[in-house]
């Protein structure tokens, strides 16, 4: 009997480890040519911290649509502004440039819509450490150049700090309920010193992620500024995603969303990844095409199981240059396409 309890526990222990969401660079990670649907919504109070919670969050009042895109720092429009990072996320016209690497998400930079204002970070901000999931946490500082019309005018610095502090059901507007969900709670002081004074900024900010999608599925921030003679001024934000799909009725919100189709890194050296999911037994094409739309390589045309799928390609191994390709991917009645930078 005893040996049975123990058996049982070691099992139970087990199951308890696997269902637990890990973010790496590969699963939850930015990568070049991807997008973001996002929806505002009002901020309300983040909830409680810990195991087996349930976080409601289905009276979010929605407001508007909005989109993010992350960009290969090569072929952004901020890039002759930074002397560093590899992807560029946009958000809103803003320009947040990051390092993305396998052990990290750093950001180096960010600059305003207009090109007038932008952080440079000789010592970045650490967004992200993999692997990271429930009761991950760590700490830094930060610092860096303000700089407007290309003139420092002043510097930032701060502190982070970062923890995996919940773990349970999430459940999103209009009643979709999301298991298995990891919060990520961040805090984040800024400095800034100019010549005429300075402020300090205090961002706190709460993500929640499941194993399955990406980005993070809700977001919620509240920042407070406070300058040397002026009370703290205080303002929130709140986004949830679109895109993600519904774990209890295996439902996405849209045909094309539902693949998750990732391809990293991009621009590549050598070989890029391709990652999809199939919802159910169905007809798959994967192919690649040129510029002037010829086919290159049909990397699968068959009927594939549910579940997800992982490929790669290479147009030096078929003996063709490196340069610009399109990826195609038909699953059912869904269809999404990728452009390729092979360097």
């Amino acid at each position: 009997m005893k040996k049975l309890i123990l058996s049982t526990l070691i099992v139970g222990s087990t199951f308890s480890l696997m269902a637990q969401v890990t973010l790496t660079q590969e699963t939850h990670g930015f990568f070049a040519d991807q997008q973001n649907p996002m929806v505002l919504t009002n901020y309300v109070e983040p909830g409680v911290s810990g195991k087996d919670v349930v976080w409601d969050f289905s009276k979010l009042e929605v407001k508007s649509p909005f989109m993010g895109t992350i960009d290969s720092y090569h072929t952004s429009k901020c890039c002759d502004k930074f002397s560093k990072g590899n992807v560029v996320l946009e958000e809103f016209g803003n320009f947040f440039v990051f390092e993305s690497s396998q052990s990290s998400l750093e950001q180096v930079g960010f600059m305003t819509s207009n090109g007038v204002t932008r952080f440079e970070y000789s010592k970045p901000f650490v967004k992200m450490r993999y692997p990271f999931t429930y009761r991950s946490s760590y700490k830094g500082s930060y610092e860096g150049d303000y700089i407007v019309n290309d003139k420092v005018i002043g510097k930032i610095s701060g502190n982070y700090e970062v923890d995996g502090d919940g773990y349970g059901k999430l459940i999103l507007p209009s009643g979709r309920t999301l298991d298995d969900v990891l919060r990520v709670k961040e805090v984040r002081t800024t400095k800034q010193v100019f010549s005429n004074g300075s402020a300090l900024i205090t961002d706190v900010t709460y993500r929640w992620y499941v194993a399955q999608h990406r980005f993070p599925v809700l977001v919620l921030i509240r920042s407070e500024v406070k300058g040397e003679n002026s009370e703290p001024v205080v303002s929130t934000r709140a986004a949830y995603n679109s895109n993600v799909m519904n774990t209890t009725t295996a439902a996405p919100l849209n045909p094309a969303s539902s693949m998750n189709l990732s391809v990293y890194p991009n621009p590549y050296a050598g070989k890029v990844n391709i990652e999809f999911n199939t919802l159910a037994r169905e007809n798959v094409n994967l192919s690649i095409f040129d510029l002037s739309g010829k086919l290159v390589k049909e990397i699968v045309n068959s009927t594939l199981e549910a579940g997800p799928k992982r490929y790669q390609f290479s147009a030096k191994e078929l003996g063709l240059p490196a340069g610009t390709y399109i990826l195609r991917l038909k699953s059912g009645n869904s269809e999404d396409t990728r452009k390729l930078l092979e360097m």
